[in-house]
């Protein structure tokens, strides 16, 4: 069952984990802007109940639960990410049944957070980290092989490391590169990178890093 507060103008969009930890201040920032949203949640997660907000406990990998939330739709937002060993390949399966879902019902827009790690690097640390967090790495990179032979747009957002202040310092953006700056970043301000791409259409099919300024 759906818990849904009222309509406001705006885009239509789909957020996948928005019970998270990114996920929130996605929701957060994206009612405050005018959208609706529909929040895809794990069983048993909660979020404030607001107004142009519908809460839709799920799986993101469950194509029909999927097919049912994405009828009117205009963007859909991913930041799933692993919280256990049970989650191994969670971003590699909501890829599969988000492309397949999305196709179907012609919803063609889609920005996923996926890893700052997977930039190329010389750097000894980024290596370490890549052996220490290897199941993630490997279901990130199977997620984006996956939307790189999709049809949608996709923009996919590898993030640095990220931290829970709730000042938002702005961000840097470039295109196939961790842009300069800090290898540090709020969870507010890559909600705002996020929803700054669906807005603005921006980054197509192209993988950007980011990170505070």
């Amino acid at each position: 069952m759906f818990e849904s507060a009222g309509e406001v103008l705006g885009m239509k969009l789909l957020v996948l984990g928005a019970s998270g930890r990114t996920g929130r201040h996605v929701v957060e920032q994206a009612l405050r802007r005018g959208h609706e949203v529909t929040a895809l949640v794990r069983p048993g997660a909660a979020l404030p109940v607001g107004t142009g907000l519908t809460i839709a406990p799920g799986n993101p990998c469950d194509r029909d639960q999927l097919d049912q939330l994405m009828d009117g739709q205009n963007a859909v937002i991913s930041c799933l990410g692993q919280r256990s060993t049970a989650d191994a390949v969670l971003l590699r399966g909501s890829a599969e049944a988000l492309i397949a879902v999305m196709t179907k019902t012609d919803v063609r827009r889609l920005v996923v957070i996926s890893q700052g790690l997977l930039f190329p690097t010389s750097s000894v640390v980024v290596r370490l980290l890549r052996l220490a967090l290897a199941r993630h790495v490997e279901d990130s990179t199977a997620m984006e092989a996956l939307l790189r032979g999709s049809e949608l747009d996709w923009t996919i957002v590898r993030p640095p490391r990220l931290t829970e202040q709730d000042e938002m310092r702005g961000y840097r953006l470039a295109v196939d590169e961790m842009p300069e700056g800090r290898r540090v970043m709020s969870r507010a301000d890559l909600a705002a990178c996020l929803l700054d791409e669906i807005d603005q259409e921006a980054h197509l099919r192209a993988v950007v890093g980011v990170t505070s300024k």
